[in-house]
């Protein structure tokens, strides 16, 4: 990957090359939430809503003081829902649990029941809405109303505790003030007995009793610094100062009398407290309704799957981008034109693109993808595809335009001549751009030699469909002419490849092939040869160019012998399957040997790689050369055929 700043270009670059990757981690992705979410059980949801309503009575206002408590009691009450003794009552009531069930089976069906409802309070009502869920939808609406019931039956057994609590209270209180009445009562009749003639205010006796009877009362609802409590005693207080001008005993009396009287008052009131306390303790009134029964409900809570879903689809994507860029940072090629030029210090002579042959076997997405992420290893000789000839067969579309142009960026004149293509690593398709570079050499009328200098792996004669011996190692061997090792047209014609339409693309008279001949046991000792460099001196004789196929440079040795006895040297790089390291080697090899390396061939480039813009080529017929030349070319060639 670039080791610069990307930008949005190289952003969008990145995310076409490596779209199968982001398309396999997407479908990957959701296959698998897919396939989590289809082994998810079903569940269907039922809601019931319960009201509390507040009751007050005498003996509900004395419950409240006595078990007074400062918390929210909806709130409260919608975690006591869920609390241990009201799921217990649903489990009953559902058959999960009875008499003979141990603890664990208790404990455990108390959280199942727990785990499959949920409670809520309505905004700022006093409803709350229970929920219950489960695997069924007749479970569900049976939890939730095994638990709206529960609800209620445990709100009934806790207000009936609480009445009963009131209840020995006011009896416990009664029994104690019987007790200190009758005390008091007999205390009065004998201090009465004693004094037989006492002589009060008797006004201001029944106010002092009345206001002692108020005092008591209060006590019972107010604490001794409530400002109700200390006026009674004030007047109370100012009262008993008006009586100090009495006797002794007649105060005494007094205070005998107004007790009496009070608790007389105090026994009165708790009675009818009592009997209202027994009256609330056996209605058996609940503060808790049901607004909203229960329903069976029509389907199957989705929202679930389709959230997960989404998330899926999302997480997809985003792993698809993550993976493109990362390898996109472990690729260790050359991805850019500029990265090219940095790294290697050349100049890029030409793009060649993809060849689609429609003849050629469609990847599919599963294929490019392996291709990728693992490229496929190198394939023997008899496994390769042949070579198609774009330039002959197609030399108006994109692919023979950029040849046209490597020709023209190549410079070949009467001092260079020579030209060996050769790349750092097999597979890399320069043999392909060595025949089709030819063709179109020799369209632009140059005499034209292809050489096969691949004596390791040939394919000149498989391309053109000619005999690979004689070739190159007969002539180096001294067993064959450089005449009989030549195939011009004719040989073309009649080969084994059919060339059977020479006029759809003029100038094949201007190529000839050399191809490699017999196969060697040792290719470098012939390349390195004193034949060798005899037969390239007589091919300059004889041709405007010639084109050398070379083998590998970093595998084989080949290319390096051959190289400095070339006017150019031309190497071929394809993007995203060789590493620059290879490339780097590659050109620093040829330095060694003094080879003069011209440029950089850039094969199979893909656009989403180096956008390149495509010229509309099918809307233009060009002619490459005058009407009278190719007259003259076709007739030559009938005439080369019929002497065959």
């Amino acid at each position: 990957m670039a080791k610069y700043e990307l930008n949005v270009r190289d952003y969008v670059r990145i995310i076409r090359k490596r779209r199968y990757v982001i398309a396999a981690t997407f479908i990957i992705v959701l296959i698998g939430t897919f396939f989590y979410t289809s082994k998810q059980p079903t569940f269907y949801q039922s809601s019931t809503t319960v009201k509390i309503e507040e009751r007050k009575t005498v003996a509900g206002l004395l419950t409240e003081w006595i078990v007074y408590s400062p918390a929210d009691v909806m709130e409260s009450e919608t975690r006591m829902i869920k609390g241990y003794s009201i799921m217990k009552k649903a489990a009953a009531l559902l058959g999960m649990i009875n008499n003979k069930s141990t603890l664990n089976q208790v404990n455990g069906a108390i959280g199942f029941l727990q785990g499959s409802v949920a409670t809520e309070r309505i905004g700022q009502t006093n409803m709350i809405k229970i929920t219950a869920t489960a695997a069924t939808a007749k479970g569900a609406m049976d939890i939730a109303e095994a638990v709206a019931n529960s609800y209620i039956d445990e709100n009934l057994t806790s207000k009936a505790k609480q009445f009963r609590q009131a209840r020995q209270f006011i009896e416990d209180q009664l029994a104690a003030l019987d007790t200190r009445v009758k005390k008091t009562e007999q205390k009065l009749k004998r201090y009465a007995e004693q004094v037989k003639s006492i002589g009060l205010a008797d006004p201001i006796q029944q106010k002092l009793a009345d206001l002692e009877f108020e005092l008591a009362e209060m006590r019972q609802r107010y604490t001794d610094k409530h400002p109700r409590v200390i006026q009674r005693k004030q007047e109370i207080a100012d009262l008993e100062a008006q009586l100090r001008s009495f006797s002794g005993k007649e105060l005494e009396y007094g205070r005998m009398l107004r007790e009496v009287e009070v608790n007389k008052k105090l026994y009165g009131m708790l009675k009818e407290k009592l009997e209202e306390a027994r009256i609330t303790e056996a209605q058996k009134v609940s503060d808790v309704s049901i607004v909203d029964p229960a329903v069976m409900p029509g389907g199957p809570i989705s929202a679930n799957k389709k959230m997960t879903a989404l998330a899926g689809i999302i997480m997809g994507l985003i792993l698809g981008i993550a993976f493109a860029f990362i390898f996109e940072t472990l690729d260790t090629s050359i991805n850019t034109i500029e990265d090219v030029e940095k790294v290697v210090k050349l100049r890029v002579l030409g793009l060649v693109p993809p060849i689609k042959r429609v003849t050629k076997k469609k990847s599919n997405f599963f294929a490019e993808l392996k291709e990728q992420i693992f490229p496929s290893p190198i394939k023997p000789a008899l496994d390769d595809e042949p070579i198609y000839l774009i330039a002959h067969y197609e030399p108006s579309s994109t692919s023979a335009e950029a040849y046209r142009n490597i020709l023209t960026n190549l410079k070949l004149d009467k001092n260079r001549k020579t030209v060996i293509v050769t790349s750092s690593g097999p597979r890399e398709g320069k043999s392909s751009i060595v025949c089709n570079l030819g063709i179109i050499m020799a369209q632009a009328g140059l005499k034209t030699c292809i050489v096969g200098a691949d004596l390791r792996r040939p394919t000149l004669d498989k391309a053109f469909g000619v005999k690979r011996e004689p070739g190159l190692n007969e002539l180096a061997t001294g067993s064959a002419t450089l005449k009989e090792a030549l195939n011009n047209i004719v040989d073309i014609i009649v080969g084994d490849m059919n060339f059977d339409d020479i006029r759809k693309t003029p100038g094949l008279d201007n190529l000839w092939i050399l191809p490699s001949g017999h196969l060697s046991y040792n290719p470098a000792e012939i390349l390195k040869s004193k034949e060798i460099t005899k037969v390239i001196e007589e091919l300059k004789k004889r041709f405007d160019v010639i084109i050398f196929d070379a083998p590998p440079v970093l595998p084989v040795t080949d290319a390096s012998l051959l190289a400095p006895q070339m006017d150019a040297v031309v190497l071929v790089y394809e993007i995203g399957r060789t590493s620059r390291e290879a490339l780097i080697r590659a050109k620093i090899q040829l330095e060694s040997v003094g080879a003069k390396i011209t440029g950089v061939i850039l094969n199979h480039t893909q656009p989403e790689t180096e956008p390149v813009s495509s010229y509309p080529y099918y809307h233009y017929k060009y002619g490459y050369t005058t009407k009278g030349e190719v007259e003259k070319r076709h007739r030559t060639a009938e005439e080369k055929l019929a002497q065959v």
